[in-house]
């Protein structure tokens, strides 16, 4: 609809002229009004201002301007706020008349509104200079607070050191002008949640941003909020630091470790290929040298068969460092799969003893299984629970000089949860409580067992307890010097 306005120049309007009829619905939406709330006219003509531009608990002060300008003709108001139609506050003057007919009959309302934001941040920098300048003009952070708008109203010494800005150039500027254009919008939004539920926010918390310098230069901030309660309406202050230096050393960290890794990954692959290499030699020499002790070529004279043996014997100990290794760089480059099934744990304790009473009995030692429930299973990777019940046992039977090995499977609760316990009880040589706590370390022997020069790698327990921990289990020890161990394998029942 089109309304004359007499010699106003309503395109070219410096203020924002707005026509509305009696009820408040939009007849004229001129460019200035496009420009300060963000609809344009298009959008705005047909609705009423209260949809358009009054906050939801400000509704009642614009009925109360709209009956005054159709009681008196006229109506005016000062830094009231209003909404843009990102939903970002701004102040407004407002002064609204009433057009008549020639029969003195109310056609509409014209209001005439200005952007009062800049000023009235001006006035809150006032008021906040003459309470804060002196408390946080040296604080040691860069401090700027806001007004409920986001306009800057406190701007100190270390702000302006670090964002390279006078306190004039952006005292009444959104707080967006210190952030670079791609954030902007971003921050818009979470600034306007902010201000509707404020809370303290300590440094660190949250995310992080990007400052921009008055050269133009970007660096990475990290901020505090805390909201201020004051008569003029809310305030938000935010101590800001630089953690430029911080990311560079965070960058440099990143890339060492990645380099790590790199190296990490390069030393299991070496491990596994050479390993794969040097056991099929190996395993060839293991295998002829046993063909020569059983005498298939030939008969050996008495120094023959004993200089074979110390070859059988070297080979099968160098045969179960690489096979150690292999275990080792399988499981540290993640490569292990576990083929869960119902494991009964009866067999599996007699296929061990089975394996090692050979040696043991050679040792002069007695090797049993307490008696077990023959329905008691646990859900696990057979393989992996041999191999560990294997690595326990045979340290039993190598550490133990005299007396009997106890191997004995049950059901435990632990914790508020169900376990199935396989335990290794020896009668040896027992391990300090200094020693226990370097007990599960690769290439480590202990206490007698390092003093003794013991054959073994290492690896046995250390290997045992990544093979545990990968099925969600445990090794608990309980040791006494010289009077003997019990190590225990728990994993989860069910």
């Amino acid at each position: 609809m089109e309304i004359e306005l007499g010699a106003l120049t309503v395109a070219h309007a410096p203020a924002a002229l707005v026509a509305t009829d009696a009820s408040g619905v939009v007849l004229l939406w001129n460019p200035a009004a496009e420009a300060i709330f963000g609809y344009a006219a298009t959008e705005a003509i047909g609705r009423t201002l209260r949809e358009l531009i009054v906050p939801a608990d400000l509704t009642g002060d614009d009925e109360l301007a709209r009956a005054e300008a159709l009681a008196d003709g006229q109506s005016e108001r000062h830094e009231v706020l209003r909404r843009r139609k990102d939903g970002v506050p701004i102040y407004i003057n407002t002064s609204t008349r009433a057009l008549r007919d020639g029969g003195g009959q109310i056609t509409h309302l014209v209001s005439t509104l200005s952007d009062a934001s800049r000023y009235r941040a001006r006035r809150d920098a006032e008021m906040v200079r003459a309470r804060f300048h002196g408390v946080l003009e040296n604080a040691p952070d860069a401090i700027v607070i806001v007004n409920g708008t986001g306009r800057i109203v406190l701007f100190n010494a270390q702000a302006r050191a670090l964002f390279g800005y006078e306190a004039e150039a952006v005292i009444g500027e959104p707080i967006e002008t210190l952030l670079p254009h791609r954030l902007r919008q971003g921050h818009l939004g979470q600034r306007m949640g902010y201000i509707t539920s404020p809370r303290m926010r300590p440094m660190g918390e949250g995310r992080e941003l990007n400052g921009l310098r008055a050269s133009g230069e970007e660096f990475p901030v990290e901020i505090s909020l805390s909201p201020i309660d004051t008569e003029v309406g809310r305030l938000v202050m935010s101590a800001i630091r630089d953690i430029s230096e911080r990311k560079r050393f965070e960058r440099a960290l990143k890339e060492k470790n990645d380099e790590l890794e790199r190296a990490s990954r390069a030393k299991d692959r070496f491990l596994a290929t050479m390993s794969h290499e040097l056991r099929t030699p190996l395993n060839a020499i293991i295998g002829f040298t046993g063909l020569l002790l059983m005498k298939i070529p030939g008969p050996l004279t008495a120094d023959q068969e004993k200089q074979l043996g110390l070859v059988q014997s070297s080979g099968k100990h160098l045969l179960s460092l690489i096979n150690d290794l292999l275990d080792l760089a399988r499981i540290e480059s993640g490569k292990v799969e576990l083929h869960y099934e119902d494991v009964a744990c009866a067999p599996l304790l007699d296929e061990v003893l089975q394996t090692l009473r050979p040696a043991a009995l050679g040792k002069g030692l007695r090797m049993e299984i307490e008696p077990v429930d023959p329905a008691l299973q646990v859900a696990a990777d057979r393989r992996a629970v041999q191999q560990v019940l294997i690595n326990l046992a045979s340290n039993a039977v190598k550490f133990t000089a005299e007396g009997s090995i106890l191997m004995s499977a049950r059901r435990v609760e632990q914790g508020g949860r169900g376990w199935v316990e396989l335990a290794v009880a020896d009668t040896g040589i027992g391990i300090s409580e200094e020693d226990q706590a370097r007990l599960f370390l690769a290439f480590t022997q202990v206490g007698q067992a390092q003093s003794r020069k013991v054959e073994g790698t290492g690896l046995g327990l250390h290997l045992s307890l990544k093979l545990a921990d990968l099925m969600g289990g445990r090794i608990d020890v309980r040791s006494t010097l010289g009077q003997g161990s019990r190590f225990a394998l728990l994993l989860p029942a069910g």
